[in-house]
Parts: C-alpha cells; sequence; structure tokens
C-alpha cells in the first residue's frame, strides 16, 4: 500500500472543499442541498452544539466529523460544466481562455 504525503493530503482536501464551495454557489444545485450544506455550516460555527466545546475531545470530534460529512456528501455532486475536460483549443492551437480587456 502506498503512503500519502500530508502535502498530498492537504491539496486533495483543499480541492474538495473548493468543490464544495462551488456546489453551494451555483444556480443548478437544488434548494435542499443548500440548505442542508447551510445548516451544517452554521452549527460547526455555533457556539451551541450537540455536544459542548468544553468537553475535551468530544466537543471538537462532532464539529469535525459533521463537517467531514457534508464535505464528502457535496463532492458527489457535479456541476455541469465540471466534466473535467481540457478548453478546446482555438484557430492558433492555444486553449480558448476567458480573456477581458480591462
Amino acid at each position: 500500500m502506498k503512503a500519502t504525503k500530508p502535502a498530498d493530503f492537504l491539496l486533495r482536501f483543499w480541492a474538495m472543499l473548493r468543490h464544495s464551495k462551488r456546489i453551494f454557489l451555483a444556480r443548478s444545485t437544488p434548494l435542499p442541498v443548500k440548505l442542508v450544506l447551510a445548516l451544517g455550516l452554521l452549527y460547526c460555527i455555533s457556539p451551541w452544539d450537540l455536544l459542548p466545546e468544553w468537553l475535551p475531545v468530544l466537543g471538537v470530534m462532532d464539529d469535525l466529523a459533521l463537517a467531514a460529512l457534508l464535505i464528502g456528501w457535496a463532492n458527489t455532486f457535479s456541476l455541469p460544466d465540471d466534466d473535467g475536460e481540457e478548453p478546446k483549443a482555438s484557430a492558433q492551437g492555444r486553449p480558448d481562455t476567458d480573456r477581458r480587456s480591462c
């Protein structure tokens, strides 16, 4: 079994977090999904918890477990433009990019 480096884990976690944010902000995401993600985030940052923070380990574990579950659940959704394809090449052979003039 191949051991993963901590940097690889952090990069993967950061990518999952960005994908979750894009899912939450996308217009095509159903309202119930957005509500569950928003309520989960509010629970994680709320001072009122199922297990209070003053419990040495359990107080933080419920927030971390919920955050991990929400991020994992949000990553099961895909966006219509998130198909993993490279941008199509233009006539000059360079990928098309959205360049806006100032």
